[in-house]
Parts: C-alpha cells; sequence; structure tokens
C-alpha cells in the first residue's frame, strides 16, 4: 500500500508543472491516504510531525518577510548587482556567489524568489533574458544553502535529527571552506560555457547606452522594467523602522545561535533548552512584540511550506513503518558507522544524488536521516552527516526536480513572461557543475578528517 501510495506522490510531483498541482498539495494527498489506508495511525501521524522545524520555518520567514516588506533585501541585492558596473560576467559573479553566501543565513528558498526579479531588472532591456542568470542564480543558492543548518531544510532537518552538539558550528567548520570553493568554481564553469551568451549581453548592454533611436528604445524598455520591479521588488527601504527592527532581530538570532553553542561547547549549559527553532521562535516573538506590521507580517508567511513539511513528516514516518524503505536499502549498500570514512561517505553521496532526482532532495532526508539513525549513527559520526547534508543539497544541481528552489525560479521567471531553462538544459551544464561539487566536498571532508 505504501508502494502505491509513493508511486502516486511521485507522479503528482512530476506533474505539477504540467497541471499546476502545488508540491505541498502532493505531499498531503500522500499523507492523508497514509492514514486513511491505516498505514500510519492518527495518533502516530501527529507524533511524526516534527515541531522544532516546524518552529523554526515560522520564525525565520517571519524574520525573512520582515526583511522584505522593510524593502532592505531589495536593497541589498540591488547594491551588490550596481558595484559590477554591468559587466556580465561581474553579474553572474553576484548570482553565483553574492546570492549564494546569502542564501546560507536567509534560507535558499527565499532567496530563489528574490533573485528572479532581480534576474529582469539587471537585464531591462536585453531580450530574451539570458538564461545564463537564471541557471547561476539556481545553482549559487543551493551551494551557498550547504555550509549552515539554516541554508536549508534539509540541513536544518540533518542538525535536529542526527544528534549533532554543536551544529551551526559544526556545518561552518567543516562545510564553508568546500562551500566558497564550489560557488567560485561554478561561477567559472558558467562563464566557460556560456561565454558566447555573456560576450552577446555586454554587446547588448554597450548597444543600450548609444545615442538615438537605440537609447530611446532603451528608455522606454528601462521603464517597463522598472514598472515590473516595483511590483516584485522594493528598490528603497520603504519602512526604516521595520528594516532596522528585522536586521537587529536576525543578528541577535545569529548570535544567539553562535553563543549558545559556544557556551555549550565550554560545557557552561547542557544540551536542550535552546535548540536552533527556539532560538530562531524567540527572535520572531520580539519582532511581532515590537513591529506595528505584525498582522501583515504574519498574513505574508507562505503557509503552504509549513504544511508541505507537516505532510512529508507523516507521509515519510509511513513509508518507513511500513518496512517499504528497509526493504529498498536492503538491495543497497548502507553505510556503517566506525568503518571506512571513504567508503561511508561515497554510498551517502551516491544515495543522495541518485534518491533525490525521485523524491526531491528534503523528502530524502527525511527518509535517510532515519536511516541513518537506525544504522547506529550519532551526533559523533560529523562527518558522515556533513557528508549527507553537502550531497544532498548539491543533488538539487543535477536536475530540476532535486530541488524546489529550482522550481521556484522556473515558476517565477515564466509567469513574469520570461523563458527559463528546460530539463535537459540544465541537466547538461548541471552534471558538470553536481560532479565538481562532489569531489570538492567529499575530498575536503575526508582531508579535515585527518587534521
Amino acid at each position: 500500500m505504501s508502494l502505491g501510495i509513493l508511486v502516486l506522490v511521485y507522479v503528482l510531483i512530476i506533474q505539477r508543472r504540467f497541471g499546476n498541482i502545488p508540491i505541498w498539495t502532493s505531499m498531503t494527498v500522500g499523507a492523508l491516504l497514509m492514514v486513511l489506508f491505516q498505514v500510519i495511525s492518527v495518533e502516530s501521524a501527529f507524533e511524526a510531525i516534527n515541531l522544532d522545524i516546524i518552529l523554526f520555518l515560522f520564525g525565520m520567514f517571519s524574520i525573512v518577510s520582515a526583511l522584505e516588506k522593510s524593502g532592505i533585501l531589495g536593497v541589498i541585492a540591488i547594491k551588490m548587482v550596481s558595484r559590477t558596473k554591468g559587466n556580465p560576467s561581474y553579474l553572474l559573479l553576484v548570482f553565483v556567489v553574492g546570492l549564494g553566501i546569502l542564501s546560507a543565513f536567509l534560507v535558499n528558498d527565499t532567496l530563489a524568489i528574490l533573485g528572479v526579479p532581480l534576474v529582469i531588472y539587471v537585464m531591462r532591456s536585453v531580450k530574451p533574458i539570458p538564461i545564463v542568470l537564471l541557471i547561476g542564480l539556481a545553482y549559487g543558492i543551493t551551494i551557498g544553502s550547504v555550509m549552515t543548518p539554516i541554508g536549508n531544510p534539509q540541513n536544518l532537518l540533518i542538525a535536529i535529527q542526527s544528534g549533532i552538539q554543536l551544529p551551526f558550528m559544526t556545518f561552518l567548520t567543516i562545510l564553508a571552506i568546500p562551500t566558497i570553493i564550489n560557488l567560485l568554481l561554478t561561477y567559472l564553469i558558467l562563464r566557460v560555457y556560456f561565454r558566447s551568451e555573456l560576450l552577446q549581453m555586454r554587446y547588448n548592454l554597450m548597444m543600450m547606452n548609444l545615442p538615438g533611436e537605440n537609447k530611446k528604445s532603451s528608455n522606454d524598455d528601462n521603464t517597463k522594467s522598472q514598472i515590473v520591479m516595483s511590483n516584485t521588488m522594493h528598490t528603497t527601504i520603504t519602512n526604516p523602522t521595520l528594516a532596522k527592527i528585522s536586521v537587529i532581530v536576525l543578528l541577535i538570532v545569529i548570535s544567539g545561535f553562535i553563543i549558545v553553542e559556544t557556551l555549550r561547547f565550554f560545557g557552561i549549559i547542557t544540551e536542550g533548552g535552546f535548540s536552533i527553532s527556539i532560538i530562531t521562535i524567540m527572535g520572531a516573538t520580539i519582532l511581532y512584540a515590537i513591529s506595528k506590521e505584525r498582522t501583515e507580517l504574519i498574513k505574508s508567511i507562505d503557509y503552504s511550506i509549513l504544511i508541505f513539511f507537516a505532510a512529508m513528516f507523516v507521509f515519510t514516518t509511513g513509508l518507513w513503518t511500513s518496512g517499504l524503505i528497509s526493504e529498498i536499502l536492503s538491495y543497497i549498500p548502507n553505510p556503517v558507522p566506525s568503518s571506512n570514512l571513504a567508503g561511508n561517505n561515497a554510498i551517502i553521496a551516491s544515495i543522495s544524488i541518485s534518491i533525490s532526482q525521485l523524491l526531491g532532495n528534503v523528502p530524502f532526508v527525511a527518509l535517510y536521516n532515519l536511516v541513518m539513525i537506525d544504522n547506529g549513527f550519532v551526533g559523533d559520526d560529523i562527518y558522515e552527516w556533513m557528508m549527507l547534508a553537502a550531497a544532498s543539497t548539491i543533488a538539487g544541481n543535477l536536475t530540476i526536480l532535486g530541488a524546489a528552489s529550482n522550481i521556484i525560479i522556473i515558476g517565477a521567471a515564466e509567469s513574469r513572461g520570461f523563458k527559463s531553462f528546460g530539463y535537459i538544459e540544465f541537466l547538461k551544464i548541471g552534471s558538470i557543475v553536481t560532479l565538481v561539487n562532489v569531489i570538492i566536498y567529499y575530498m575536503f571532508i575526508l582531508l579535515i578528517s585527518y587534521i
């Protein structure tokens, strides 16, 4: 029964681009069927929902919503772009490296929503919008989100469920350097792969600055571009008070992560009581208590993502308790604690990249965490957990179905009337990027394990 439900949910997810079926709806259908067909009981379904994840997402979405509505996110992004002086190669660097680093602290799905109108704004009258920037955005925010437990949902699942003692410091210490390297390498790969498109972009941008009819046409297109931009992203800080509050709250939350983990490292406080989710929700509570826009902020949260995660926990728990996942994985080599790290990480990377293309990286990690724990992995096995975080995340760079942020970018671009990248187009360059990325993470994790 669980196999049939899994196939149905997968078909619904695959068809979401054609039938306009939201991914949260597909996952909710799967969760409800698990309960209706008694694969999992109602009581077990409620127990399966991880409130730590839900609270973290609600708190983080609240803070990011305040940053966006105040206009500060748009201002930061546009200032980053303005320093490129219209050079296409520098623009690509900003989208891959600049927004990639931001995604580590603001959740990659948020940067996906922010990035598309920024691409449209930047390119103004250069039509069609070169897909190199959209693909660069997709790869950049996926890779950049690897290096913190708050960069993407799958990392948060690992941070909470693995039992790692100091998740924020652990992620940064082990994954920050290879992530920066991968961002730069990905930029270079895209620069070489799309060299002709970048040259054409440079020529088009030069033509925009010529006098006469071309100039007039360019001004008309700039006006249209500014209208599009005003409807999608603030180009100035529209609410200075909210901007100050949201920045302070974000800094408090990030500082809270570091302070609590430092105190825990020195044994001043013990495990529990100050998890990532509790610190985040405390920050959101401060935001709602101080801000006058609390009602607007609450309404602006994308609750469909929270529904998706609640349903995903029920769905994946049903797959696990039914024995289906154990049966499938019995045909695949499993990593074993305290054995060869190189072999373990090779298995974890291979399974992560391949199965994430079927389920998406977040549902895959929700399931594979259970496999790792069932196999005996604990919080002290940090290198295997870090390999899972890195490989499952960069799996989103292989195909457009590997990560939800890819779908967000495609939908946001096409809803504004711009052509986006297709499956084969993404796969061709994605196979190169993913291979390079996984080698860098694999080698660096092995290297640091010996230090």
